[in-house]
């Protein structure tokens, strides 16, 4: 008798057992889409402009983020076409930094393979109503919780193609930067990062003058990781 409840309570184990490990592992399966939606929401209520983002893996164990074939499109009044187009950013962040309030990358992986700065007919721009919209802006003070960037290790980057256009005008210009995995090491600031947008196509990009624009990739990346 007894050992026909212990066979019992012991196959009921097992089952409880299989159950668990069948929700834990839909929940890993799950997880990146999760995030995934999350992200999507939150870069929306931000930015205001329509996002799109193909994949998300988040490494449970590497302390990794990678987001794949991320798109943010214009508005109707700018055109409504790809703004940003991003194939990879990949981030290897720092936990104990994370858990300190603070935002410390060991590595940055950013593939920028096109912006187009837009023009409206009132001669708005795109980049600065998205500047207007960045975090802590909405009530001109930073928030209490949000992350105190404190570095990247190394940043590589890749620059693809800057548009430009006027809608008032029609004028249209393209430069194409042409940089591939671009290495800097010890970025310390969000100045610093700042200082390596745009800039560095003067290095390589094919097209580019001293009037070439600029993006604060600062702010880029913080829209992406405080969130």
């Amino acid at each position: 008798m007894i050992i026909a409840v212990v066979r019992r309570l012991f196959r009921l184990a097992l089952y409880l057992f299989i159950i668990v490990v069948v929700l834990l592992v839909a929940v890993v399966l799950l997880r990146d889409t999760i995030v995934k939606e999350s992200i999507e929401s939150r870069l929306r209520a931000r930015t205001g402009l329509d996002v799109r983002i193909g994949m998300v893996d988040v490494g449970l164990l590497s302390h990794t983020l990678t987001l794949q074939n991320v798109k943010l499109y214009n508005t109707a009044e700018f055109g409504g076409g790809i703004f940003i187009d991003m194939p990879e950013l990949h981030l290897e962040y720092d936990p104990a930094a994370l858990r300190a309030g603070a935002l410390h990358f060991k590595l940055v992986r950013l593939d920028l393979a096109e912006v187009a700065m837009v023009q409206d007919r009132k001669g708005r721009s795109n980049l600065k109503d998205l500047e207007k919209k960045g975090p802590g802006t909405a009530r001109g003070k930073r928030s209490s919780t949000e992350l105190k960037f404190t570095g990247i290790d190394t940043l590589n980057l890749t620059l693809g193609k800057f548009l430009e256009s006027n809608l008032a005008s029609g004028r249209q210009e393209e430069i194409d930067f042409g940089i591939k995995n671009q290495i800097t090491t010890n970025v310390t600031s969000p100045t610093n990062l700042a200082a390596l947008n745009f800039l560095l196509a003067t290095h390589g990009g094919s097209g580019a003058s001293s009037a070439s624009p600029s993006i604060d990739l600062s702010s880029l990346l913080k829209s992406l990781t405080s969130l």
